[in-house]
């Protein structure tokens, strides 16, 4: 593998007059070829005015467009957004993410005493131009639960859609993660299945992402988290050969990375990439064989950086310091795989792509 350039997708182009801050990026391929991105903006990394906006590329991502806003539809309390795109068979685009309704502008989304979140909810919204307008995002629920639905949602050959979530606390038991299910283009929603649960549900599976892998098998790779013992453990990967109603043992990557993703090349290959936050920090793509477990054939670091590590010490610490995180990977058209991010660079959060060769 080779990267071939560093892009900047979006920086906040006039940081003298305004703060306006970029975080968690999804990016689709259209059939024309043109690239449609949506990320948050907004004036600090968990402000309450944090909206999602849309850009644009029709060079292969090497430039974008200014980012415009998703919808300009508002709600009171105000909700600060995050959806991830996905491009449906039919040709239409389905956002699927989720919410934190924001009772005034300073409440943390973090209670810092009592570690208790701010209220989550799901939401959707549809585009059948291209991403070029958006129906207003509409809530679902599914058993009540606030989902940590981070990751954009993949459509199988029968037309189901699927995602990796789980429900979103920060207690020290209690987690497992999740897959829901949609037989109706994202109108309607149901769980599915879990694709993990720890022996004492202590084990958090943040920041899931699923890929297809052909002929009815999935795989999701997560951010494990012990809540207990409050340590990141290994990225852990879950394959189904069933479409997601059942899952294999959880396979230990042995990777200390937090935020992955994974795009699958065929024949149970794959490439994964890894937020590795902790020594040796950097942004780690990896050529991998998935049949029969996780074998490691090739790495290719986009950046080492030590100074782009987090504070590990507790879970607090954690998310008061992360610099780079939800990374994806997606193959374009002329067979270059995009990487993209959200990342901190001179002073900003800002959101970074990758070209690179296979």
């Amino acid at each position: 593998m080779q990267r071939l350039e560093e892009i900047t997708i979006y920086a906040n182009p006039d940081p003298l007059l305004v703060s306006r801050q970029a975080t968690f990026p999804g990016i689709v391929q259209l059939a024309s070829g043109e690239l449609v991105a949506i990320f948050t903006v907004g004036q600090a990394f968990d402000a309450a005015d944090a909206r999602a906006h849309v850009s644009r590329s029709s060079d292969n991502g090497r430039t974008w467009s200014a980012p415009v806003r998703l919808t300009d539809h508002e709600v009171h309390p105000e909700e600060s957004e995050s959806f991830k795109p996905l491009l449906l068979s039919d040709g239409s685009l389905l956002a699927t993410g989720y919410v934190f309704v924001r009772p005034t502008p300073l409440s943390p989304v973090v209670d810092p005493d009592t570690f208790k979140l701010l209220r989550l909810r799901n939401k959707t919204s549809t585009s059948t131009d291209g991403g070029r307008t958006w129906s207003v995002p509409v809530y679902f629920d599914i058993e009540g639960q606030p989902l940590e639905l981070s990751g954009p949602a993949i459509q199988l050959a029968s037309g189901r859609i699927i995602a990796a979530t789980a429900p979103f606390h920060l207690g020290k038991d209690g987690h497992a993660g999740w897959i829901i299910a949609s037989d109706d283009n994202g109108k309607s929603w149901r769980k599915l299945s879990e694709f993990y649960r720890s022996p004492l549900g202590n084990v958090s599976t943040w920041e899931s992402r699923i890929a297809d892998l052909g002929d009815g098998r999935v795989a999701v790779i997560f951010w494990a988290y012990d809540n207990a013992a409050g340590a990141n453990l290994t990225n852990h990967v879950a394959v189904s050969s069933d479409g997601g109603k059942t899952f294999a043992p959880a396979i230990d990557t042995g990777i200390r990375g937090q935020a992955s993703n994974l795009l699958s090349l065929g024949g149970g290959k794959a490439l994964t990439i890894h937020s590795n936050r902790e020594a040796p920090v950097g942004l780690i793509v990896r050529r991998v064989d998935l049949n029969g477990g996780f074998k490691v054939e090739e790495e290719l670091n986009l950046f080492a950086d030590a100074s782009m590590g987090s504070d590990s010490a507790d879970i607090k610490k954690q998310f008061g310091s992360l610099k780079f995180g939800q990374p994806s990977l997606l193959r374009l058209t002329n067979g270059e795989i995009y990487a993209a991010c959200w990342s901190f660079e001179q002073s900003q959060y800002v959101i970074k792509g990758y070209r690179i060769a296979l």
